[in-house]
């Protein structure tokens, strides 16, 4: 395997002082769930991350983890083995792209005080619903609020009751079979009679988690089969569901614990969060030139009146028409995201990103070794990392990536101390 030997070098009047942790070039794979899993670096700590790899299934939807899809985000395994392997009870935790809030309420769990950031008011929104627990009279104010409105516009879309048409809804004819966006229509509006407190904010989540269930899809026929009241139902059920899970997660976290605290932020600049003073950050940042949050989103955005103008500005690692992310720009913001991670991180800290290998300017790139180098220059010692193959499904990456492996990566950084 990749080993790091730690050299130590004469300093100030002779003594020795540890220096960064140099990389050699030897690699061992083991075998586990998932293929076969390549370590670097200590072996200890490899050892530890290869295990974050190893998900367990039935996590996937423990707590408030199947509440709300959202395209990739972290294993709730890997956040809650992760936790608990590198911090301790009441330590400070943070993930600088919080997404909808795997990390977030893994950390509130395990009794850890949470911080989190998005530049995605919709991944804020989704975070911030799974980790309020709203006590047994919100939980019981959600469901039932969640049965009126269901129950109201089912009925509505059963007598073919026609609901005001947003003025923005022109587009959706070819996103939803009009039957569909009517009922769907009903539903918003029952929605945002509600208070916009807590419970209204995941009345509106609970709309924004099943919207993509329900547009066309590839064969229309299936489409066909969504009879009137369906969505209406679901939309219950799935309140139902986030209530079972918050009430799991209530139950689960620590008396004294408070919810992560959670902001509309840029990971290029985390002073809204705190100064300084994490204790892990555990994190999946933006894979390079795969994927567009603001486009895929973008009905979501849409339905639930959230502005997505500084999204398109700011996300990084978009694709560049089809070419995936600029060079320049993509460098210039991974350094400027690690910088923050390192400004923000106690002496000692760990620092753990999955990153997936993406594309720049058109050519693939080795996503740990690129994180590992910029991490030095920022005082960020590499200290292991585990790889594992995820051969690409998209014919694009495909085509980029013939004849060399695409992977995913843990990678364990230090601040130094």
């Amino acid at each position: 395997m990749e080993r790091m030997k730690k050299r130590d070098h004469k300093g100030e009047g002779g003594k020795a002082t540890p220096s960064v942790l140099r990389v050699e070039r030897r690699k061992q794979a083991f075998s586990v769930f998932g293929g076969a899993v390549e370590q670097a670096g200590d072996h200890e700590s490899a050892l530890a991350l290869a295990q974050l790899l190893t998900p367990d299934p039935g996590l996937a939807r423990a707590l408030t983890h199947g509440f709300h899809s959202y395209a990739g985000r972290m294993h709730p395994f890997t956040a809650r083995t992760a936790i608990a392997r590198f911090s301790q009870p009441g330590q400070d935790v943070l993930d600088p792209f919080c997404g909808s809030g795997t990390v977030l309420v893994e950390a509130m769990a395990a009794g850890r005080k949470a911080a989190g950031s998005d530049a995605s008011p919709l991944a804020v929104i989704i975070a911030q619903v799974r980790s309020t627990t709203l006590g047994p009279e919100g939980r019981a104010r959600l469901v039932e609020s969640a049965r009126q409105i269901a129950e109201e516009a089912a009925e509505r879309a059963r007598k073919r009751q026609r609901p005001d048409i947003p003025q923005w809804a022109a587009r959706e004819k070819d996103r939803f079979f009009p039957h569909v966006a009517l009922e769907l229509y009903g539903l918003r509006a029952l929605i945002g009679e509600t208070k916009e407190d807590d419970v209204g904010r995941a009345l509106r989540a609970g709309l924004s988690s099943i919207l993509v269930k329900f547009m066309r899809g590839s064969e229309e026929a299936e489409a066909r089969r969504i009879g009137r009241g369906v969505p209406s139902h679901f939309f219950a059920s799935r309140a139902e569901e986030l209530a079972r899970g918050l009430e799991a997660l209530e139950r689960r976290t620590p008396e004294g614990t408070l919810p992560p605290r959670i902001r509309v932020a840029d990971a290029r600049d985390l002073s809204p969060l705190a100064a300084a003073g994490f204790d892990l950050i555990l994190s999946s940042p933006p894979y390079a030139g795969t994927y567009d949050y603001a486009e895929h989103h973008d009905v979501r955005f849409l339905w639930l009146g959230l502005p997505r103008a500084n999204l398109d500005r700011v996300q990084v690692g978009a694709r560049d028409e089809g070419l995936g992310s600029a060079a320049q720009r993509w460098l210039h913001d991974r350094r400027r995201w690690l910088s923050e991670m390192a400004r923000v991180a106690r002496r000692g800290a760990a620092v753990i990103l999955q990153v997936g290998d993406g594309v720049v300017a058109g050519a693939p790139e080795d996503a740990a070794q690129a994180v590992e180098d910029e991490a030095r220059r920022l005082g960020l010692v590499p200290v292991a990392r585990v790889s594992q193959a995820r051969p690409p499904h998209d014919y694009r990456l495909r085509q980029i990536f013939e004849g060399r492996p695409r992977r995913e990566h843990i990678v364990l950084l230090r601040k130094e101390s």
